[in-house]
């Protein structure tokens, strides 16, 4: 896998602080009881996985970018918290331990540029979760594709100007450009995603539980994400 957020690491939490998490953690509750152990691959800056620790649960966070690991730690020690974050690849990482669920959101699986990438995530997955643990991650739908294969924001933040170009690269690809502006500092950045159907992201090591759309309780043409619930087989 090979995007990584570098210096937009720093500004991440400042541009997504319009997310609601909130409906991530109540999506993914009712397969938890407290005390149970997750594992947040792609975790940006540790918001979720904080949220799990402060709500009772054994959060820990895996990302492949430096940048948003440091964040994530200090965030945690802003916070009085103990949670393990680690600098990994979750198409091959290795933690030597067993989660009751893993989680990958904000259509991080779709930065994988092909379905091998994908197969060594579940690989990996399958590894390192508990008998019946689950897995339960996003993907962008052709929806949300369409909407954004021609998307600009433009936004004038307190210590930053921020452009944020998306376009269709190839038929299956989008393309995101981020530009910087400070006083002292400008810089670019470009990574992509990577268009998938449901069934490539099914796997015969896992069963599917649930597919929810824009976190309601079935799934539409109009929804632009598309949920999934998936519980390992043993």
């Amino acid at each position: 896998m090979i995007n990584a957020y570098k210096k937009f690491g720093y500004y991440y939490d400042e541009v997504m602080a319009e997310l609601d998490y909130d409906l991530w953690l109540e999506f993914i509750e009712p397969y938890l009881k407290k005390g149970d152990s997750v594992l947040d691959l792609a975790c940006g800056t540790g918001t979720l996985a904080t949220m799990l620790k402060l709500s009772g649960y054994d959060s820990e966070g895996l990302d492949l970018s430096e940048s948003i690991i440091e964040i994530a730690n200090e965030k945690k020690k802003i916070n009085h918290l103990d949670i393990p974050f680690h600098v990994m690849d979750m198409t091959k990482f290795n933690l030597g331990k067993k989660y009751d669920m893993i989680t990958c959101f904000f259509d991080s699986v779709n930065f994988l540029s092909d379905k091998k990438q994908i197969d060594k995530m579940f690989d990996s997955v399958y590894r390192h979760l508990k008998p019946n643990g689950y897995f339960i991650f996003d993907i962008f739908s052709k929806e949300m594709m369409r909407e954004y294969e021609h998307n600009e924001i433009h936004k004038d933040y307190e210590t930053f100007y921020l452009d944020w170009t998306t376009k269709r690269a190839t038929p299956n690809s989008l393309k995101h450009t981020i530009s910087i502006k400070e006083i002292d500092e400008n810089f670019k950045e470009s990574y992509y995603e990577y268009f998938y159907e449901v069934k490539d992201v099914l796997n015969k090591k896992f069963k599917l539980i649930k597919l929810s759309g824009d976190f309601n309780d079935d799934l539409e043409d109009e929804d632009e994400r598309i949920l999934i619930v998936m519980q390992r087989i043993d």
